[in-house]
């Protein structure tokens, strides 16, 4: 059996395009890039940062803090964002060139208020998982999280 050819589609929402509340220079540009790229795996995995409102890693939850500025956490140092992708909102959602009709799952992250998400695997608390390396595993079984995130990590590299 051929291994699985997964994409994995990070956070693509409408607050970290421009115009949100967190945005990435020119980050809605990438969309037609993915699109195009869909067709070509075997599945595609898209994360979603679903915040609660009250969450800790928002300024506004901490009297006195700015955006950008750290504290620590339970978990270790946190950077303090500006409120974003809040459950339910129009930030939270896709970016609207998103073409989500080939995703096989989406992950949604970051719902306990107490602690972030940047990864797409783990919380980062590193003991909470988002459940996506079960998901890899169940459409492929050779495959372990320490060998996604090293391969995660070579592509970075």
């Amino acid at each position: 059996m051929p291994a699985l050819h997964a994409l994995i589609v990070v956070d693509p929402q409408v607050d970290f395009c421009p115009g949100g509340a967190l945005a990435v220079a020119n980050g809605d540009s990438i969309m037609p890039h993915i699109n195009a790229m869909m067709p070509s795996f075997d599945k595609v995995f898209i994360t979603q940062d679903w915040h609660p409102e009250d969450h800790s890693s928002f300024a506004s939850q901490h009297e006195g803090a700015v955006a950008y500025s750290m504290i620590d956490m339970a978990y270790g140092s946190q950077t303090l964002w500006p409120d974003h992708c809040i459950a339910g909102s129009v930030g939270a959602d896709f970016h609207p060139d998103l073409n989500t009709d080939y995703a096989a799952a989406i992950i949604r992250k970051g719902m306990n208020s107490m602690v972030d998400s940047y990864s797409a695997f783990f919380e980062n608390d590193q003991t909470t998982t988002t459940g996506l390396g079960d998901l890899l595993r169940a459409h492929d079984r050779r495959i372990t999280i320490d060998e996604i995130q090293r391969k995660v990590a070579e592509h970075y590299n």
